[in-house]
Formats: structure tokens, sequence, C-alpha cells
């Protein structure tokens, strides 16, 4: 299956060669999903034993689900919190500390190995109620003083005029760390990095039906081929359908979608944004956009949790677009899009193992950009040695979504309808 049409299908700047597998093979370590965590994983096994035998079965083409259709928003932290978890404070820091690790390892990557997906860093999380702005002054003093982070400040409306205005927005937290990439060149350039040691092999369009773990892990793909692996990772997310019904029932794939726009005349884009920068408020049904490197305009927002796409979703984004940055929803989008995520219930990463041959990364819950790559550069340290953040990822506790595909939607819809009546709410 080739990319579906978006924005970064349409400027990417990486081709990988690669084929549907067509004979069956032994390796050391095979990868099923070829999004960022099955390639960061790929990459990190590769850069500690180049000797490894590696793997990669993608169903479609690199980097073709979430990890390449994403906002691009490169950020720290979870969608949920760990308050309810098990875990003590120093523990929790540092899970904190691995993601704001992911966001300079990713930067770390793109730097070592030059990778062209246009880095800009500066990011505003912003406050539309008053009730926001007080949880907004909490959180930063949180990053600050709990957990030793100085790169997060405190901006009041006028001090936000400095990077964004906006008629909708009351005040910012200002981040100079996080910040935005395009996240499917960034895939296909680890990718690449991966396919120059002739030990690693991926391939597209080859979808896996079925896996036995005994001795050794036996994949079977929907061609006949089969591959034989000492270890095995799944990394298909929300795509992981029924070849893990157990993995399945902890996460839900929800739609979201994203407009760019190209055509914007500079004088009209100027009047909100001083700089280019990444931007996301704190709604729960979210808007997150950017000015990127090629000053066009990023939109994503909205969710369809009964994965029914509204009748035009240009449309949908601009009435965000019309309060948020009025005057601009006038201009038609370059292209407009859709694609899956998968949430947790606790919308915290579901990671673990589910035998020795085994080990599993899934439900990012839309922070899934920075953190795949740290969690493929844990996965490999997990298989070749030790990592202690890998225990504190399985201590979390998930639970499933009812009904497994018949009773999980609509009930999820109607879980999410009473946040978006809260959202609402919190305007009056």
């Amino acid at each position: 299956m080739e990319y579906s049409d978006n924005y970064y299908v349409r400027t990417k700047s990486y081709s990988i060669n690669s084929n549907k597998l067509n004979e069956s093979l032994q390796c050391d370590v095979c990868i099923i999903g070829g999004g960022l965590s099955g390639i960061s994983t790929a990459y990190y096994l590769n850069k500690i034993n180049p000797n490894l035998k590696i793997i990669i079965l993608e169903k479609n083409k690199i980097g073709w689900g979430a990890s390449g259709r994403n906002g691009g928003q490169l950020l720290h932290d979870y969608s949920g919190n760990f308050s309810s978890q098990k875990h003590s404070n120093n523990e929790q820091k540092q899970l904190w500390n691995f993601t704001i690790d992911a966001v300079r390892e990713v930067k770390k990557n793109i730097k070592d190995l030059n990778i062209k997906c246009d880095l800009v860093e500066g990011y505003l999380l912003t406050a539309v109620t008053r009730s926001h702005d007080e949880e907004l002054k909490k959180y930063v003093d949180l990053l600050n003083n709990k957990y030793d982070y100085s790169s997060a400040s405190y901006l009041s409306k006028e001090e936000m005029k400095r990077y964004f205005e906006s008629p909708y927005y009351k005040s910012a937290m200002f981040d100079k760390e996080c910040g935005q990439i395009h996240p499917l060149n960034y895939c296909l350039g680890l990718a690449q990095e991966i396919l120059k040691n002739k030990n690693c092999k991926i391939f597209e369009d080859s979808s896996v039906e079925s896996y036995t773990s005994e001795n050794k892990v036996k994949i079977l793909l929907d061609s006949g081929c089969n591959v034989t692996a000492d270890k095995m990772i799944l990394c298909c997310n929300a795509y992981i359908g029924n070849l893990n019904k157990k993995l399945r029932r902890k996460i839900m794939p929800v739609k979201t979608y994203v407009s760019a726009f190209k055509d914007i005349p500079k004088d009209e884009i100027n009047k909100f944004f001083k700089r280019q920068i990444t931007i996301g408020d704190m709604l729960f049904v979210l808007n997150y956009f950017r000015l990127d490197k090629n000053n066009n305009l990023i939109f994503g927002g909205g969710v369809s949790y009964s994965n029914v796409d509204p009748i035009n979703l240009e449309n949908s984004l601009k009435k965000s677009i019309k309060k948020i940055l009025p005057g601009l929803e006038k201009y038609k989008a370059w292209c407009t899009w859709s694609g899956h995520v998968a949430i947790t219930v606790n919308r915290l990463p579901h990671i673990g193992a589910i035998d020795k041959n085994i080990l599993f990364a899934q439900g990012y819950s839309g922070h899934g950009l920075a953190i795949t790559t740290m969690v493929g550069r844990m996965i490999a340290e997990v298989l070749l040695s030790r990592n202690n953040d890998f225990e504190l990822f399985k201590k979390v506790e998930h639970r499933n979504f009812p009904g497994f595909g018949v009773l999980d939607t609509p009930l999820l819809v109607l879980a999410m309808s009473y946040f978006k009546l809260k959202d609402l709410l919190s305007f009056k």
C-alpha cells in the first residue's frame, strides 16, 4: 500500500529501497512495525551490536501510520500522569526525565546523522480559560522545582506576544527545548541509516498473520513466508488488530486530523506568529499547530472516537482556526489528512514483555513523536543488557477497554462527549 496523501509525503526528502519479503529467513531480532518505535529499536540495536541480524516487517510503508502523519510536535511529558500509579516520587521524576531525554535524543540523532527534518525549537503550551491559567502556573512550578527543569517559564498574555498573539489564549508556558520536526523525514532518515548495515533488512508490504513463541519465535506472513527469530518486538501500535488480542484490548485507535496551509500571505501570518514556533492548548480535545521552517501553517485538532470522519475535514478544522487565528480560515488548505493514534485508558504508554522472547511498545496517546526514540533505545538496551526505565514502565497498570471492537467504540464516544462538555463548560 502506498502512503496516504499528506503534507509530509508531498515534502519527504528520503526514499527507502525496500521489497516485499518473498522468502523464509532467520534472524536474531524481528521487529513487527516500521513506525518510529520499530525503526528506533532497530537503529539502537544496530548501534550497540552491528553484528546482529535484524529484520523489520512493515505491512505498508515505513512511517505509514501515525509516525508519518502526526502534528510534528516534539514534546516532553505524557498525555496522562502517574498520580494513580504505584510509583514513588523519585520514580515519577525518573519517568518524566525519560521524556525530556527523549526530546534531546531526537535532536542528537538529527545532528549526528544530518537528518533533514526541519527542526525548529520553541514551544508554547497555552491556557484557554482562567482555570487553565492556574493549572499552567502550577505545572511550570512543578517542572522548575520538583523536576529541576529550568527550560520552561510562565508567560502572561502580554509576554506571550513576543512569540505569538491570539485573542483565544490567556497565557502560556514557553519551553525552549521542545519544538517541531518533519516526522516522516526523521523516521525515513533513521531507516536509511539502518540500511547502511547489510545485517539489517527492511521489508515493506509484508503483513504478519500470526506468530508462535517457544524456544524461538516463528512469524508467519500472509504470503506464506516465515521468519524465525531469537527475539521479536511488537511495534504495531494502533494497527495491531488481531495479531495479539490481549495487547489490542489495552488500546483504542482514534482518528486525528491535520491541515497544511502553504499559501497564506506572510503579512497575514505575521499578525499572529512573531517567529516560527510550535503551539498546543490545554483543552481536553486540544488544538495543536505550528509555523514550520518553510513558514507553512500546520494545524491539527479534533478527534473521532467513533472513527467516523466529519463530512468536510478541512472545514471542521477551520472552525477552530477561526477562533484562534481569525481571518486565516478563508485560505484554502494545501492538503488535509487523518490518521490513527492509539490511546490507553490512563493515557500512559503500554510497554512490557509477553514472554522471554517478545517485547512490545504501544499506546503513546498522542505523545509518541519524541518518546518513541527513547523507547527504541530502551528496548534495545533491555534485549542486549539492562535498562532500569523498562521496569518502571512494566509497573504501570493498564486496564482493558471494554468490548474489544464491539462495545468499546460507543462507550468511548460517550466518555469523550463528557470531556468535550467539560471543555465547553470551562468557558462559562
